[in-house]
């Protein structure tokens, strides 16, 4: 087997690991690796935002005040609701909803972006 076979490999079985671990019960580690997974997906959103921010100033310079402030507020909502939406509104919403509430802010961040880019 060549090198990146056995890295394929162990990525898979290290990612089974982390799965049989996790369905074990071992709620110090289970929390552990939420949070982590958590922090690094709201990292990575404000990344991709000053990313997009970075390459687009014009664009968002164009853009009106009422589309900056949907956007603003759609991710900012999405990324709430991405970290702390399964725990607030575990009692009224089910998972499911709750990912329905964050694709609905993404969808609506992105057609607001899209809507600002046509020319009319």
């Amino acid at each position: 087997m060549n090198r990146v076979a056995l890295r394929n490999t162990a990525i898979v079985l290290a990612l089974a690991a982390v799965g049989v671990v996790w369905q074990r019960g071992a709620s110090g580690l289970e929390v552990g690796f939420s949070q982590i997974i958590s922090v690094l997906f709201v990292a990575s959103l404000i990344g991709f935002a000053i990313q997009y921010f970075r390459e687009r100033q014009l664009a968002w310079l164009v853009m009106r005040p009422w589309q900056r402030g949907v956007v603003i507020a759609g991710s900012s909502a999405a990324a709430l609701l991405a970290t702390l939406g399964f725990w607030f509104l575990g009692d009224v919403l089910t998972p499911l909803g709750v990912f329905a509430l964050i694709v609905i802010c993404v969808l609506v961040v992105v057609w607001v972006v899209r809507e600002s880019q046509r020319y009319r």
